[in-house]
């Protein structure tokens, strides 16, 4: 995390307490994603529900964090200015995707 920390610090402006807070945010969020990341792998993407007596299968909804926290560091990253990744062209579709659809 701390070579992060650094590629991020590079790129912005390190006397602004604005941006050096955006990068704190940014951090937490992905130490979030990838504590989601491992519940994911270690529950796997169904889960068991309970309710009362009975039982049930379930998506996971570390899952559907997953996606909200993404879609969350993506934005924090352009309101950074920070680079592309890679040139890639990072878009947000929401057409292809309905929460409801984990639910």
């Amino acid at each position: 995390m701390s070579d992060l920390k650094k590629q991020l610090l590079r790129q912005i402006d390190v006397n602004d307490q604005m941006e050096l807070e955006k990068v704190e945010r940014y951090l937490d969020l992905v130490r979030l994603y990838r504590k989601m990341d491992k519940a994911v792998k270690q529950y796997g993407p169904i889960v068991e529900g309970f309710n009362g007596t009975q039982t049930y299968l379930k998506t996971n909804p570390a899952i559907a964090q997953k996606v909200t926290i993404s879609r969350a560091i993506i934005a924090l990253g352009k309101d950074l200015n920070l680079d592309d990744l890679n040139g890639k062209v990072v878009t947000d579709n929401q057409d292809d995707y309905d929460e409801s659809d984990l639910t």
